[in-house]
């Protein structure tokens, strides 16, 4: 049983038919079958059945669905170990986080690190959408991630690092009001990321809640316009206590919103890798006080 034949099983599987799968994976559909039907002897049962436009599962493909999954990326695993480690032998930690999270509470957390392993490299990547962090975890694609809402269950070890509040950024005025509520800032015409940030998808359900449609007056990929963007009163924002504050000292305000929303971030990490540059970084976490206790 090779990698390859089980990767092209489970390519299958989730492509629900050999064409859809074979260009996936680009490659010739005879060189899939070939491989599935090398597996199936191997096995000693058909692992596909046919049914109109493409095929499903047996109880025998389904019994091996989860096994091939963990050899999978168990190779995934071991491969990324071994890129762990740069050319000069020095530990190399990937990191995903929306970059807001990236902002606060990851910067004390990485200060810390960098400074009882200096030698450390350290990359953080900035996932498309916030689902994709737990999918790059589980690939082993980077080593930890941020990642806000319920701690995830199954594989993953994590660690609540802090919690926020969200408030409102408008511009300078004369007067300030106590507090706000969704439909005025909507109505002053909001600024955020684009859909599927972390700080657009509490937008969003602050706004479907309210019953109010979910578009934005200026979407902008660019965390660090949306102050500037706020002060020139091009509209109002949405951050974290932590973020506004920090534009609050270039002249803007801030304003707490109704009802209150809060959002704990936490970070998470595959259980079992034995990666001990890894290791070393979940630890100092978890020593660490919590990070932003609001």
């Amino acid at each position: 049983m090779e990698r390859r034949q089980l990767e092209f099983f489970l390519a299958i599987a989730e492509a629900g038919s050999f064409t859809s799968a074979a260009a996936r994976l680009h490659v010739a559909q005879p060189s899939l079958s070939y491989a599935v039907r090398g597996l199936e002897r191997e096995l000693g049962g058909a692992l596909f059945e046919r049914h109109g436009r493409g095929v499903r599962l047996t109880q025998a493909g389904s019994a091996l669905l989860g096994p091939a999954r963990r050899v999978v990326r168990g190779f995934e695993l071991a491969a990324g170990a071994v890129r762990s480690v740069s050319d000069h032998g020095f530990g190399r930690l990937r990191i995903t986080s929306s970059t807001v999270w990236a902002v606060e509470p990851l910067v004390p957390v990485l200060a810390e690190f960098r400074r009882t392993q200096p030698a450390a490299q350290v990359v953080v990547n900035d996932p498309r959408h916030r689902s994709d962090v737990l999918d790059q975890v589980r690939k082993g694609e980077v080593d930890v991630g941020l990642i806000d809402g319920s701690p995830p269950s199954g594989p993953f070890g994590s660690h609540r690092l802090a919690e926020h509040e969200l408030v409102a950024l408008v511009p300078p005025s004369g007067e300030t009001p106590d507090e706000i509520g969704i439909e005025e800032l909507a109505d002053l015409g909001l600024i955020a990321t684009p859909a599927g940030t972390a700080l657009r998808t509490f937008l969003d359900a602050r706004l479907e809640a309210a019953g109010l449609p979910t578009e934005v007056a200026i979407e902008t990929a660019h965390v660090a316009s949306i102050t500037p963007l706020v002060l020139a009163r091009a509209g109002v924002a949405v951050l974290t206590e932590g973020m506004a504050s920090t534009a609050a000292r270039a002249g803007a305000q801030i304003v707490p919103l109704v009802p209150t929303s809060r959002v704990s971030v936490s970070l998470v990490w595959l259980e079992g890798r034995g990666d001990t540059l890894v290791e070393q970084f979940v630890a100092l976490a978890q020593e660490l006080p919590e990070l932003v206790e609001r």
